[in-house]
């Protein structure tokens, strides 16, 4: 694979973006002191202009209630259609703001909330501080080809891209 390394002011958020493409259900890992962590899924809801992630919460979930003591997290996120990984590190915050909440709120969320007014209805802002990726440019057939041929004759090709990805402000 390519290594490609990328920065917040070069193309750092916009190599997020294209990663994420239509893809957004991550496991969330908070405590990340204890072994094993507390992981759960999330559903994005936006990446905003800055870059920052927003998801939906429950406030009497586990990870709220982490995310309280330590607000580090580890988001994961698996587009296998696309062969897009993505492991992401930062901080999250919790918010509490009508004018977001109205504009991120869908239909679906009934089927976790009783609406746009309910009391456990929080939002988490998670501000990105640097992501690791790997993604292929190729797609899953070529790829089972390229490995199967590595595995045949020892010979390795270029089967994609992986890189660190500093979002850090400098």
């Amino acid at each position: 694979m390519k290594k490609t390394d990328y920065t917040k002011e070069g193309k750092g958020i916009h190599k997020v973006r294209q990663l994420l493409g239509s893809a957004r259900v991550f496991m969330m890992a908070t405590n990340l002191e204890k072994i094993p962590f507390s992981v759960c899924p999330m559903t994005l809801q936006e990446m905003d202009d800055k870059g920052d992630l927003w998801f939906f919460t429950p406030k009497d979930s586990d990870h709220f209630k982490d995310i309280e003591r330590d607000n580090r997290v580890q988001l994961l996120l698996v587009n296998e259609n696309q062969q897009q990984y993505l492991s992401i590190y930062g901080n999250a915050t919790q918010v509490i703001d009508v004018k977001k909440l109205d504009r991120l709120w869908n239909p679906m969320l009934r089927a976790w909330f009783s609406g746009k007014e309910d009391p456990n209805l929080a939002l988490l802002n998670i501000n990105m501080e640097s992501a690791y990726y790997w993604n292929s440019d190729q797609n899953k057939l070529v790829s089972l080809y390229h490995l199967n041929e590595t595995a045949r004759t020892g010979n390795h090709s270029e089967m994609g891209e992986k890189g660190h990805i500093n979002l850090q402000q400098h």
